[in-house]
C-alpha cells in the first residue's frame, strides 16, 4: 500500500512539472513524445478553446484519485445538437502501459479539428455525425507507466495478486537508477540459462542434460520487498479493467484481474453509463498495444452463436482494416480456453447492439534478417542496434543487491520497444490508423427527409402532405440483427405536429420500423425509403406541420411545412 501512496506522490509532482516545463504547440503537435494525462487534458482544452463551434470538453467521472475522464465530443454545434447526429465512440490507454492507445485517440481528434475548414470529407463527416474521443480511459495508470519505472496494466487500484492477504508488498524495483525496471540474472549452477555465444545480450535456455557453463536464474528486476523468498510477485494495481465489464463476466479464478464484481471500477463504469446514455452511438473503436493486428468479436463466446448477417458484417469491417491498415486480424476468442470475460467489445454488441474493436497498435520490429520464418531475440536486437542505436536494449550490469551476492540488471527497455513504439516512430503509427477511423464513423445510418409536396386537395380546406424518408447512410438504422432481436432499439418513428390545422387520415405518430441503408441487406424486400402520406383540414390561414423523424442510431430530423 505504501508503494502505491508514494508513485502516486511522485506522478502528482511529475504532472505539476510537466505543466510548467512543456511548451509544446497545441495547434502543431509533432507527435514524438508521448502526453502524461495532464498533458493530455491541456491539448484537449486548447483545441476546445481554438474551436468553440465543433468541440466540447467535458469530465464523465472521476478516478479513484479523484482524476476527471476526459471525453472531447467533436460535431458542426450550428448543424445540429449532438443527440440529434449518428456517432462513434473512439478511447485509448485502458490497460495502464499501452500508452499509444492515448496518442492515436489525440492524433484523431486533431487531425479532424485541423482539417475541417480544408477537406469537404472532414467538413461531411462532422456536419452530420458527433465523434467522442477519449483518449486517457486510465489517467492513473497511465500516469505510473508514463512517469515512473513502474510496470502496470491496471489502475493504481492496491489488489491482493498473490493472495496472501496483503496488497501491492511486493513491485519490482529500479535497482541501478536508470528509470526503468528490465531483467536481472543472478548466477545460479542449476540456472535454467545461460550467456549465448552470439551475442552477450542474449540470454538463451539451458539444453536438458546441459552442464559444463555458468548459468543463471532470471528475475525481473527488483528485491523481495515482502521476504516471502519470492520476487516481485504483488506489483501496483492488479485489476484488469478489459475484465471488468459486465457480459460474460467472470470470477478471479477463471479470469485473472476481474475485479470484485462486474464494473467496480470507476472507469468501466462511466464508461457503460456514458454509452448507454447516449444511443446514437453507433460502433466502439477501443485502442489497445501491441502487435500490430486487430481483435474482431468474438470475445468469450463461439462464432456460432452470432447471427449470420452480423458475422458477415464484422468481417466486413475487419477487411476495411486490413486494407487500411495492412495488418491482418484475428478473433478474440479462438477456442473455449480462450475465453476473454467480461470485455467492453463483447458488452458492445451483446448489450449494446453494435459492433466494437479492439486494434492492438504497434507491430513492432518484425524483420527476419536470415529469412528462416522466425523473428528472433537476434533479429530484433539487429533491428534495435540498426534504428535506435542499440538503446533498446540496456546492456547488463553489476548492481549490490541484498539477497544475492552478484547480481547484473538489464535487458529491454519493454515499455518504448515491444509495448509502444520508440517516440522516433509515433508519428507514423498514429497517422497509420486514421483512414480507417474516418470510414467507421462513415458507415453509421444517416436519416433525410426527402421530396416534401404538399397538394390541394379541396382548395382552402383539405390538403395532401407526401414525404420521402431514406437512410442516406451505410449501415440499417438497427446496426446489428442482434439489436432487433434483443430489442434494443425504437424503431424509426415519424411524428406529425399540425398548427391551424387537424389530421384526416394518416397518423401522427407512424412507426416505421427499421430502415436500411446503402449497404444493403439480406432480406431482399428491405428498402431504404418509406412513404409518409397524410391528410389535413386547413383551419385557416398560416397552418403549419412540422415532420420529425426520430432514429436512436440514424438521428432526428426535422422540417417545418407551409400548409397554405
Amino acid at each position: 500500500m505504501k508503494h502505491t501512496f508514494l508513485f502516486l506522490t511522485l506522478i502528482y509532482l511529475l504532472n505539476t512539472t510537466i505543466c510548467f516545463t512543456q511548451n509544446e504547440d497545441a495547434m502543431h503537435p509533432k507527435w514524438d513524445k508521448y502526453h502524461s494525462s495532464t498533458e493530455a487534458n491541456s491539448l484537449l482544452e486548447n483545441w476546445a478553446k481554438a474551436f468553440p463551434n465543433l468541440t466540447s470538453l467535458y469530465s464523465i467521472g472521476e478516478t479513484l484519485k479523484g482524476s476527471p475522464m476526459m471525453m472531447l465530443e467533436i460535431s458542426n454545434k450550428k448543424t445540429g445538437a449532438s443527440n440529434t447526429k449518428p456517432a462513434y465512440y473512439y478511447d485509448g490507454n485502458i490497460h495502464a502501459g499501452e500508452l499509444t492507445g492515448a496518442e492515436v485517440a489525440l492524433h484523431y481528434a486533431w487531425y479532424l479539428l485541423s482539417n475541417y475548414e480544408t477537406s469537404d470529407r472532414i467538413k461531411n463527416l462532422l456536419d452530420t455525425r458527433v465523434i467522442y474521443i477519449r483518449p486517457k480511459f486510465n489517467p492513473d495508470g497511465a500516469d505510473l507507466a508514463l512517469l515512473t519505472p513502474t510496470v502496470l496494466r491496471s489502475t493504481p487500484r492496491p489488489y491482493d495478486e498473490d493472495f496472501d492477504g496483503l496488497v501491492d508488498e511486493d513491485p519490482g524495483n529500479d535497482l541501478d537508477g536508470n528509470g526503468i525496471i528490465t531483467k536481472m540474472r543472478v548466477k545460479n549452477s542449476n540456472g535454467k540459462f545461460k550467456i549465448s555465444k552470439i551475442d552477450p545480450r542474449v540470454m538463451e535456455p539451458r539444453e536438458l542434460g546441459e552442464s559444463g557453463e555458468v548459468y543463471y536464474d532470471i528475475y525481473t528486476e527488483g528485491i523481495d520487498d515482502d521476504k516471502d523468498g519470492v520476487y516481485n510477485e504483488d506489483g501496483i494495481g492488479g485489476i484488469d479493467m478489459n475484465r471488468n465489464f459486465p457480459r460474460n463476466w467472470g470470477l478471479e479464478f477463471e479470469q485473472k484481474g476481474a475485479g470484485s464484481y462486474p464494473l467496480s471500477e470507476p472507469e468501466t463504469r462511466a464508461t457503460i453509463q456514458f454509452i448507454s446514455a447516449h444511443k446514437n452511438i453507433t460502433g466502439v473503436f477501443h485502442g489497445h498495444t501491441s502487435g500490430g493486428f486487430l481483435f474482431r468479436l468474438p470475445s468469450t463466446t463461439n462464432w456460432d452463436n452470432f447471427n449470420m448477417s452480423d458475422q458477415r458484417l464484422i468481417m466486413e469491417l475487419s477487411n476495411m482494416y486490413n486494407t487500411t491498415t495492412n495488418q491482418r486480424v484475428i478473433p478474440s476468442y479462438s477456442n473455449p480456453r480462450l475465453h476473454r470475460h467480461g470485455t467492453l467489445i463483447s458488452w458492445s454488441y451483446w448489450d449494446f447492439g453494435v459492433v466494437a474493436y479492439v486494434p492492438e497498435f504497434w507491430g513492432g520490429f518484425v524483420k527476419d534478417y536470415d529469412d528462416n520464418g522466425d523473428v528472433s531475440e537476434y533479429d530484433e536486437l539487429r533491428w534495435n542496434d540498426e534504428n535506435l542505436n542499440g538503446k533498446g536494449f540496456i546492456d547488463w550490469k553489476s548492481v549490490k543487491h541484498p539477497d544475492f551476492e552478484s547480481v547484473e540488471v538489464g535487458g529491454w527497455n519493454n515499455k518504448f520497444t515491444f509495448q509502444n513504439p520508440p517516440t522516433k516512430f509515433l508519428k507514423t503509427e498514429v497517422e497509420k490508423y486514421v483512414e480507417w477511423m474516418l470510414w467507421l464513423a462513415e458507415t453509421s445510418p444517416l436519416l433525410n427527409i426527402n421530396d416534401i409536396k404538399v397538394n390541394s386537395v379541396e382548395k382552402n380546406k383539405v390538403i395532401r402532405l407526401s414525404a420521402e424518408i431514406q437512410n442516406i447512410g451505410y449501415l440499417p438504422t438497427n446496426i446489428t440483427q442482434r439489436a432487433i432481436d434483443a430489442e434494443l432499439y425504437q424503431p424509426v418513428r415519424a411524428i406529425l405536429e399540425l398548427e391551424n390545422a387537424a389530421l384526416i387520415s394518416g397518423k401522427s405518430r407512424t412507426d416505421l420500423g427499421h430502415i436500411d441503408g446503402s449497404r444493403g441487406s439480406d432480406d431482399a424486400s428491405a428498402e431504404s425509403k418509406r412513404q409518409l402520406v397524410y391528410s389535413i383540414k386547413l383551419n385557416g390561414p398560416n397552418a403549419k406541420a412540422k415532420l420529425t423523424i426520430q432514429s436512436d442510431k440514424g438521428g432526428i430530423k426535422t422540417k417545418e411545412i407551409s400548409l397554405n
